[in-house]
């Protein structure tokens, strides 16, 4: 275990400013504090530096809104959780903009909460957390996110070559107006999902109205989306729901409205989990596994704790599964 006279030596500064910047003191200068922590990393190992706490903690970090009440979030969580069954390791939760003291960087702060390693949740909006981990070269794993910020590990879902598949389904019973449904936070997944169908409608020929791109941002305002849908002058034939929200929404308002699924409107979402099979009708889907997902960053995190690989990115192809929610298009729009 090293200790404070051995993190002096690495960093090449003083016994005085090892102690100040680990237990988060003023007066130590950016290019000092950068030292400090990086040599923290290199000589790392599964218990703290010194006298200070056992450092075995895995942190779930995110900025500004929470989204764990996500089902999506949950199953990542979930399968962080399970994960760690294995290990000595405990899971903290933690809000990168509170309890950070003046001055402190995120990796200091997270060193001084005693967290050995982190699993952090980002949106376009909060991406400069990993630009800030990977300067401290902190042990960090971007989940969901693709990210080539240097020293930071990453897992993602490719979904690619899945839409186009749905996309292509629906094509083949008939389809050519086709809307696409996202949730109002533009992060890595859905960003990726609007240019997979904008692509795939650009080669295949298909119309592009701007009014086909509908936004929405829960389960409870999905009906304002079906509404959106069926009030439009040229009005899509089949959605494509980006969020597992969307689509338990739109199934449970349809038999409100009495719009009958897929007879009225086809319809394919978006899963993570296996909720696809709990709606009626059964929702055709671009799947994907978000509990994998967290299992699978946790090894690479653990991995890259202990040295046994370099960060880089881990990449899951997602795929289309087609069940009851789509069917050839309405007589009256297939003429067109």
């Amino acid at each position: 275990m090293p200790s404070i006279r051995e993190i002096a030596e690495f960093a090449d500064v003083s016994i005085g400013t090892v102690s100040r910047v680990l237990n988060s003191q003023p007066n130590v200068s950016p290019s000092a504090r950068g030292k400090v922590l990086q040599a923290v990393n290199e000589l790392r190992d599964s218990t703290a530096v010194g006298s200070r706490r056992p450092t075995t903690s895995i942190a779930f970090v995110y900025r500004g809104q929470s989204s764990i009440n996500s089902r999506y979030d949950s199953s990542l969580l979930h399968g962080v959780a399970e994960e760690l069954i294995q290990t000595g390791h405990d899971l903290m939760v933690v809000n990168a903009t509170r309890l950070r003291a003046e001055g402190e960087s995120l990796g200091q702060m997270l060193l001084r909460r005693g967290v050995v390693g982190a699993l952090v949740r980002t949106t376009s909006l909060t991406n400069s957390m990993c630009d800030e981990l990977g300067t401290e070269r902190f042990p960090t794993v971007s989940v969901a996110n693709r990210t080539e910020t240097p020293h930071i590990g990453c897992a993602f879902y490719d979904t690619d070559q899945a839409v186009r598949r749905a996309l292509e389904h629906l094509v083949h019973l008939g389809h050519r107006k086709i809307a696409i449904a996202l949730n109002v936070v533009d992060d890595f997944d859905h960003s990726q999902r609007l240019a997979s169908h904008q692509q795939f409608l650009k080669e295949a020929g298909l119309p592009m109205d701007e009014r086909w791109i509908l936004r929405c941002s829960t389960v409870k305002s999905s009906g304002v989306i079906l509404r959106q849908v069926l009030s439009l002058p040229e009005r899509p034939t089949a959605i494509f729901l980006t969020d597992p929200s969307l689509g338990l929404g739109i199934c449970s308002e349809s038999l409100r409205l009495g719009i009958q699924i897929p007879k009225d409107l086809s319809v394919i979402g978006f899963d993570d989990a296996e909720d696809r099979y709990t709606t009626y009708p059964q929702l055709s889907s671009v799947c994907q596994s978000a509990e994998l997902l967290g299992r699978r960053s946790l090894q690479h995190l653990l991995d890259i704790i202990d040295r046994r690989v370099e960060p880089g990115p881990l990449q899951f192809d997602g795929w289309f599964e087609p069940l009851e929610s789509t069917a050839p298009p309405p007589e009256i729009d297939s003429a067109d």
